[in-house]
């Protein structure tokens, strides 16, 4: 066991030297994510607010029957700049492509007759779905607003009550709570970054204590010394997973500190966020994220280390362990996917399990049932990859493979 400990401290003074792997584990995570998620964050407020004062340029094809829609634009909220343009519909593609209008009304001769007589009339409107997404919604809502008013010119007219058309009002209540609401939409994130620095966290020093070792000589001295070959790998694999397990920890410190900066800029708005994350912090759902997260980051921390042991210098472990990101990947964006829920199947794939699971717990939804079985699922793959790594390391052609 002093053997053990003794590698472990030499393995982690090493990795503790390597200050890029300390920008990718603590930095990155810590300073850069917070950044990044506030300085979006911020953006798309400021879009939202620019959004709502922006004025939408509206032509009006001369010639045709206009006066509804001028009257029903008069009374609408939002800004506009109405402007009649020729009748000629080339033309009004032209302006909306040339972005000096955004949408083009034609009506034709006689329409308000036509509705106020109930005959069948229609208006035409010409725009691009390439506009700004704030502005297509504008476009669309003027329409359909216009075609309500029309529909209560006519009812009015005929001394009919509006309320006819909705004999009757619904009320809906949606009982999940904010967490679980919020859980649902961004819970798929935090298990997404702290599988990936997860793996980011193994990575680097797996590379650098094995195949790096390679290179310098130094594996070969510690290799001849009394320590077991046993003793050897578990120093090493435990300094790796450490370090794998600090990197997943920053990932979810920077996502909660995103979220506090986000939430206190937002006020009362975040409250789901607040409510999330006091959730997640609870001890019970702190346990049951680290019985997920342990094994994985044992499963990685053991594949890494086998991968890096066998290549003969550090680019060829690069090499070899760097298909693992896009591997992972995939499931973990998967994870984040509608309708893709853990179940007994979804508990047995690897990675795909820890991003739904850990979306479950932090939503506080997680089912007893397919969260056992991915708990057992992980420790089993986990073991089975220290299992296959411990052997492969004590073969001695892919230690001293040349």
């Amino acid at each position: 066991m002093n053997n053990i400990i003794t590698i472990f401290r030499k393995e982690l003074k090493e990795i503790l030297r390597d200050k890029r792997t300390l920008i990718i584990m603590l930095v990155l995570p810590l300073v850069v994510y917070p950044l990044l998620f506030t300085g979006v964050s911020s953006f798309m407020q400021g879009q939202a607010e620019k959004a709502g004062e922006e004025t939408l340029r509206i032509g009006l094809g001369a010639g045709g029957d206009a006066a509804l829609f001028r009257e029903y634009l008069s009374a609408w909220p939002g800004k506009t700049d109405v402007r009649s343009i020729s009748s000629d519909t080339a033309e009004a593609k032209v302006q909306i492509q040339a972005d000096s209008l955004d949408v083009v009304f034609f009506f034709p001769d006689g329409f308000t007759a036509s509705v106020d007589s109930l005959d069948p009339v229609s208006y035409t409107y010409y725009y691009t779905s390439t506009n700004k997404e704030f502005q297509v919604d504008m476009i669309r809502g003027i329409s359909q607003g216009f075609q309500q008013s029309l529909t209560a010119r006519k009812l009015a007219q005929l001394s009919v009550n509006e309320r006819v058309l909705e004999p009757a009002q619904a009320e809906a209540h949606n009982i999940a709570s904010n967490r679980e609401q919020f859980g649902s939409i961004i819970g798929g994130i935090i298990p997404y970054f702290f599988i990936i620095f997860c793996l980011i966290g193994c990575m680097y020093p797996a590379m650098d204590i094995a195949a790096g070792e390679k290179e310098r000589g130094t594996l070969e001295t510690l290799l001849v010394s009394p320590a077991s070959r046993l003793d050897i790998y578990l120093g090493k694999f435990m300094a790796v997973g450490l370090s794998g397990f600090i990197s997943a920890m920053a990932a979810i410190a920077g996502i909660l500190i995103s979220s506090k900066m986000i939430s206190a800029e937002a006020g009362a708005e975040a409250s789901g966020i607040m409510e999330m994350m006091e959730g997640i912090i609870q001890p019970g759902s702190v346990l049951l994220l680290l019985g997920i997260l342990l094994p994985l980051n044992a499963f990685f921390a053991a594949i890494t280390l086998m991968l890096s042991i066998y290549a003969r210098t550090y680019k060829e472990a690069q090499g070899m362990i760097s298909p693992m990101m896009i591997v992972t990947v995939f499931p973990s964006v998967a994870g984040m996917l509608p309708g893709v829920t853990l179940n007994y199947v979804t508990a047995l794939v690897p990675i795909l399990n820890v991003s739904l699971g850990a979306k479950e717990i932090i939503s506080g939804t997680a089912e007893t049932g397919p969260l056992v079985v991915t708990y057992i699922s992980l420790i089993a793959f986990a073991l089975l990859a220290l299992m296959a790594s411990v052997r492969f390391f004590n073969q001695e052609k892919n230690i001293m493979r040349g």
